[in-house]
């Protein structure tokens, strides 16, 4: 995807079960410059919108009902979704076991609730840029 400039605009999916926050990440980052797709239902992420926006940087929120975040990342790196995409947890807390986790399966990074407009930039510009 290309602005109008010419410059490749990152793409970012955020999958997160509250609106609100979705809604928040979203704003920031378009505003920062990034083309945001939002999924709120984690049971649809895989229903193929995820191949046809084929974003650069997932953030995934772990706790959601349905299939929860672990579920989502260990499913989009098994099933080589979007390989070269980077995914970067999102969460209220974070213990030691739950970084483990994701690190074991996959993630790239994490972010945790609340978190400023500057944490959010600073963490998608390091992983996509």
């Amino acid at each position: 995807m290309h602005n109008t400039t010419g410059i490749t605009v990152k793409k970012i999916m955020i999958i997160d079960d509250s609106t609100t926050i979705a809604n928040f990440m979203k704003r920031v980052l378009i505003n920062a410059g990034y083309a945001v797709e939002t999924v709120i239902d984690s049971a649809t992420v895989f229903d193929g919108c995820l191949l046809e926006f084929a974003p650069d940087l997932f953030i995934i929120d772990i706790n959601m009902p349905r299939f929860d975040g672990y579920y989502v990342l260990d499913t989009i790196k098994k099933n080589n979704i979007c390989p070269k995409s980077k995914i970067m947890m999102c969460s209220t807390k974070f213990f030691e076991q739950d970084v483990n986790k994701a690190r074991n399966l996959g993630a790239d990074d994490f972010l945790a609730k609340p978190f400023t407009d500057q944490e959010l930039i600073d963490k998608v510009s390091s992983l996509v840029g």
